[in-house]
């Protein structure tokens, strides 16, 4: 990140150095703790002097005058007028030489883009004024260009990895040459970044295509260019974190006669609710490559939030500034970034939150909805407080206002096919959230479980317990939030988002916080999933305890794991073959062909936590490893590699040579926190010939008896650097194209274990979307001259599931 405040540098007289000093001295004063986050697009200014001019025109048909204007080496083009006078009905065109995109201006549409032009890609464009018959002295001078130039990038990610992926949120778009990130709200208004506000935001774009190679950025047609209209902000007259809040308006295109929200159909739906658990940030940052200032996204945890701001580690970039700050679990915007702040060992990036009154009226969203109401009946004193709701709610009760849904009280299956649990996780009895039914179920349908008033007083270490179940193909969100006095704000202490496997999951939550406080109460809150598919987003809940002290018993310490003890549970998408087996009177687990397990285990890795264990293989797959998880995601630095074919995960003990080896890891030296799973992996695309055989699997703190690490090693490799494999499981599990180069068709061969709808995605060289291919699995023949592909270069990118499988280039001859 840069140490700089993100104002105009697109000056039209020289700047006082003198001055330029005191704006220095005043930034730094201002971020004394954390990074602005965005410069501007690299670029100059250049003046020009091209009259065109017609004299006057008394013949029936127009008068057609014709020049180009180019700039060596020009990654962009801009360019910008004076003394001009289009008459009634005359028109100036201008198209670009590189990829023909072309704007017309009219005397009323050039008003609005205030004498310039849309943002042209390469370093031609071709101006063409058009005088219609009867009009006299039309004309104008080209006073002027923007000439874009090659970029930095600026990191502020949060750990060792860049973890953003591609999005196409079509609320979300980019301002330049500023270079921040705006969005559009439901009332048509736009949010940015109060810094990003002023002379240097003059165009906002949507529907950016990928950069070219070296960086450089590539504009969208001007159908997708809207020019800038009035901010409101109190940032450039009283510079400060807390008024780092920007709102504006934007000119209805001048190709479509449409606004921002006319055009994209979507927008943010800002609330003052506390974000809980996960932050999304999404927005146009800076990165290599045709990444370079296209639109990326990352979810990544929330830090804190207060009434002003909301801290987060998730990875953003310079260009991340004015995105929208997005509660994953709901999809609304709680605010907008500003800051970066984040680095390997710490640190978080913020945003302002939009109960900053100031921002919320600027918003013009009205008067904010007041909080849910959930004061709480009763007085739960006597511990401990158990639920298996076998006859009835007991004293849990359904919120009453602030959601769409009830629970439901059921035994056996859901209704709905894939989704929900076949029995329950304790008794006869569980309850769930039937998503079934578009615009009633789902999507995005709330659903809220209140408890009854809680008396901590005598508690010293309350805690909650229960199981809990997210199967189906469009699991949004489980969420258990606390509250004290009946004061109306709520605070996050449990989150899960997505699909967590077939089997019920334990969850054991500290409430040591809330220890002494008389009047608390809890909430189980449900979001249903979106899309078509968000019927399959049943959620389930049974065995809710709440008492003093952990309802859990603590994980063996110096004792192997008795696998016969837990239910081993298929691993994210990943278990295509599920071949497993329980040997040596529960010591040992053997895993063949493609098949990826975990068992819930709660425990909290710390600096100190070792994970030891017996490994034998008779066959060599791609990934053999094991590692903790805290949700059903792959997160490919948790899993320690020690066989295998693919550079993937942590490989620092990828050294298996046959036998039984045995493996002591320093789980702690790579990483820490709350962990509810153990996985273990035997991956193989190809189906069969593998193995992996974990046995006598120990996990302690620093040392254990006889074991092999003692406390003075786990301290000497406290320092150890991760080696991280460098691919993604997901490409090994994606496409071959051939033949490539390819003439009249070329063919996309897709894995037979990848499940659900997958497409092929194809670009030109440079980012344009040419198009759509819906694939399946095996051998899919493309025709080149169904979907208008000629000669050149594309890049072809597989999607499936909202992973991107892999981008292969394809050249057609």
């Amino acid at each position: 990140m840069n140490l700089q405040n993100t104002n105009s540098t697109y000056f039209k007289k020289p700047l006082d150095l003198r001055k330029l000093g005191v704006l220095i001295s005043m930034v730094f004063l201002i971020c004394t703790h954390v990074a602005l986050a965005q410069n501007e697009l690299k670029r100059h200014y250049t003046k020009y002097d091209l009259n065109l001019k017609s004299g006057i025109q008394k013949s029936n048909s127009s008068q057609i005058i014709t020049e180009t204007i180019s700039e060596k080496d020009a990654t962009w083009l801009r360019l910008f007028f004076k003394d001009v006078n289009l008459g009634q009905r005359s028109t100036l065109t201008i198209t670009s030489a590189l990829d023909g995109a072309t704007q017309v201006l009219t005397s009323q549409t050039i008003k609005n883009w205030n004498n310039s032009s849309a943002y042209f890609n390469g370093d031609k464009v071709i101006i063409q004024l058009t005088i219609a018959p009867g009009e006299s002295a039309i004309g104008l001078n080209i006073r002027e260009l923007g000439v874009g130039e090659l970029d930095p990038t600026i990191k502020s990610q949060c750990g060792s990895n860049d973890d953003r992926i591609d999005s196409n949120d079509a609320a979300i778009g980019r301002m330049v040459p500023i270079g921040c990130t705006g969005w559009i709200i439901t009332n048509g208004k736009l949010v940015t970044a109060g810094h990003c506000v002023g002379s240097s935001a003059q165009v906002i774009e949507f529907n950016v295509p990928k950069s070219n190679p070296d960086r450089s950025i590539v504009h969208p047609g001007p159908e997708d260019q809207y020019p800038i209209g009035n901010f409101v902000s109190p940032y450039p007259s009283s510079p400060s974190q807390a008024n780092d809040w920007g709102v504006f308006t934007a000119s209805a295109n001048s190709q479509t006669g449409l606004t921002p929200i006319e055009a994209q159909g979507k927008s943010f739906n800002v609330v003052q609710d506390a974000p809980s658990g996960n932050i999304t940030i999404t927005g146009f940052g800076t990165d290599t490559g045709i990444d370079n200032q296209t639109q990326q996204t990352h979810t990544g945890p929330l830090s804190s939030a207060n009434n002003t701001f909301v801290r987060y580690r998730t990875d953003t970039t310079g260009g991340n500034s004015g995105s929208p700050i997005i509660d994953a679990a709901t999809g609304n915007a709680v605010g907008v970034h500003a800051y970066g702040g984040c680095s390997g060992s710490g640190g978080s990036n913020s945003g302002e939150r939009a109960t900053i009154p100031a921002f919320w009226d600027a918003m013009g969203l009205g008067t904010p909805p007041p909080p849910p109401s959930g004061d709480c009946t009763g007085d739960v004193a006597s511990f401990p407080f158990s639920e298996s709701f076998e006859s009835s709610f007991g004293q849990w009760s359904q919120a009453t206002t602030g959601d769409d849904l009830d629970w439901t009280r059921n035994t056996g299956g859901t209704p709905s096919s894939g989704t929900g649990p076949s029995s329950a996780g304790d008794g006869n009895t569980y309850i769930y959230v039937e998503a079934s039914g578009n615009g009633t179920g789902y999507p995005n349908k709330r659903a809220i479980l209140n408890s009854p008033c809680l008396n901590f007083s005598s508690l010293t270490d309350p805690n909650l317990t229960f199981q809990y179940h997210m199967l189906g193909s469009a699991i949004n969100s489980l969420t258990v939030e606390a509250s004290t006095n009946n004061d109306g704000s709520w605070t996050s202490v449990f989150s899960r988002t997505g699909e967590q496997g077939s089997a019920w999951n334990a969850a054991d939550v500290d409430l040591s916080a809330y220890a002494g406080e008389a009047s608390v109460q809890l909430r189980f809150s449900v979001v249903t999933g979106s899309g078509t598919s968000g019927w399959q987003s049943d959620i389930a809940l049974d065995d809710v305890s709440i008492q003093n002290g952990s309802g859990t018993p603590p994980p063996p310490t110096c004792s192997a794991l008795n696998f016969n003890d837990f239910t081993i549970t298929s691993f994210s998408n990943q278990d295509a073959a599920g071949n497993f087996s329980v040997g040596s009177g529960g010591a040992s687990l053997a895993l063949s062909n493609n098949t990826w397990k975990y068992i819930g285990l709660t425990y909290n890795v710390t600096a100190n936590t070792v994970i030891e264990f017996d490994f034998s293989s008779t066959g060599q797959g791609e990934i053999h490893a094991v590692g903790f998880e805290d949700d059903n995601a792959l997160t490919p630095t948790r899993y320690f590699k020690v066989h295998g074919t693919q550079n993937y995960g942590v490989t620092n003990y990828d050294n298996y040579a046959g036998g039984t080896t045995k493996y002591v890891i320093p789980v702690g030296s790579f990483y820490t926190g709350a962990m509810d799973r153990l996985v273990f992996i035997n991956d193989n695309d190809a189906g069969s010939g593998n193995n992996s055989t974990f046995s006598n699997v120990k996990i302690y703190e620093g040392s254990c008896g006889q074991s092999v690490l003692t406390e003075s090693m786990v301290s000497e490799r406290a320092s150890v650097v991760p080696t991280l494999g460098t691919d993604n499981e997901y490409s090994a599990l994606s496409s071959k194209i051939s033949p490539n180069p390819a003439r009249e068709s070329f063919s996309i061969r897709i894995n037979n274990n990848i499940e659900g709808e997958i497409n092929a995605v194809v670009y030109t060289i440079l980012g344009r979307r040419k198009a759509l291919i819906k694939l399946s699995s095996g051998d899919n023949t493309i025709l080149t001259r169904n979907f208008g592909l000629g000669t050149g270069i594309y890049l072809i990118k597989i999607e499936n599931r909202g992973n991107v499988l892999s981008t292969q280039k394809l050249i057609i001859n």
